[in-house]
């Protein structure tokens, strides 16, 4: 059996993708130690009693001391003074990273924090999800097949890039290297637009005059298919937005430009105009999703 990347991994904050990283990290590195760390007892309880590890901890400089990798899961306002509890337990050799789904923030804040006290920060979100929440939801394959960005701008040695690379690409995933500017502003458009288009969908569904009976009995498929990734954490997703609200912006004022030019097309009882627009909307979905297919 090949030797793991890291004989020691911790994660702190097993939820539902911290949760699902430790049991592919369970299922694919056995060799592995693997820790976590939580506030509360409920979720190590879940670890132990799932045999995903025996090493819970509620202390995270505990949890932290000695492992190779520590991978920051917990929301990412947090992230900077969990970084400064833990800093006097982690080795200079270790890795730190996140799973975080805004990169220029988490740089400019915890990566700089750890860079300028000696320790290597290197970012990394694993382009993977779910409308649930908690590690109770969690599982071994939600990351399978996923793409993991990697942001590297503090600028760590390229063996410890690779090294992080080798580990998430052994939990089946694969990797991709990219300027977090450029994470933020491709994320906002493929990722934090859709929610808030999603939300807005579900909001609009009750804006208007019709009975709550007929919305119940006619909303099918359609309808919930758009709107499953607004169910997510509220919390959450306002940080998310907050911490890359001038990409969410610039997105989002395209999205109002291209759905005034919509409604334009209608007024002017433009049919030919709507059709060409769906099209555009359909080649556009086809383009990007290349590869999503296998996902």
């Amino acid at each position: 059996m090949a030797e793991p990347p890291f004989k020691s991994v911790c994660i702190l904050g097993p939820g539902l993708l911290g949760g699902s990283i430790a049991m592919a990290v369970q299922q694919h590195l056995p060799g592995c130690e693997l820790r976590i760390w939580a506030r509360r007892r409920q979720p190590l309880d879940f670890v132990k009693e799932k045999g995903i590890t025996e090493h819970t901890f509620t202390d995270a400089r505990e949890a932290a001391r000695g492992a190779g990798l520590i991978i920051l899961a917990t929301p990412i306002g947090a992230f900077e003074e969990l970084s400064r509890y833990i800093l006097s337990a982690v080795s200079k050799e270790a890795i730190i990273t996140d799973i975080g789904s805004v990169k220029a923030y988490v740089h400019r804040t915890t990566g700089s924090m750890l860079t300028n006290r000696g320790r290597c920060f290197i970012g990394s979100h694993p382009m993977a999800g779910a409308e649930t929440q908690g590690i109770e939801n969690a599982r071994a394959d939600l990351i399978k097949g996923a793409t993991v960005a990697i942001t590297n701008p503090h600028g760590a040695p390229e063996a410890k890039v690779q090294q992080l690379a080798a580990f998430w690409e052994a939990l089946g995933t694969s990797t991709y290297v990219m300027d977090p500017v450029n994470h933020d502003r491709t994320v906002a458009r493929i990722s934090h637009c859709p929610h808030i288009l999603a939300a807005l969908c579900a909001r609009g569904a009750t804006l208007g005059q019709e009975p709550m009976e007929d919305l119940q009995r006619l909303a099918a498929s359609g309808f919930r298919d758009t709107t499953r990734v607004c169910s997510g954490g509220a919390n959450m997703w306002a940080d998310i937005l907050w911490e890359n609200d001038v990409a969410v912006r610039a997105a989002l004022h395209d999205c109002v430009n291209d759905l005034h030019h919509l409604i334009d097309l209608l007024e002017t009882q433009d049919k030919e105009g709507v059709r060409q627009w769906l099209i555009a909307a359909k080649e556009a979905r086809e383009t990007v999703r290349n590869t999503l297919s296998s996902q």
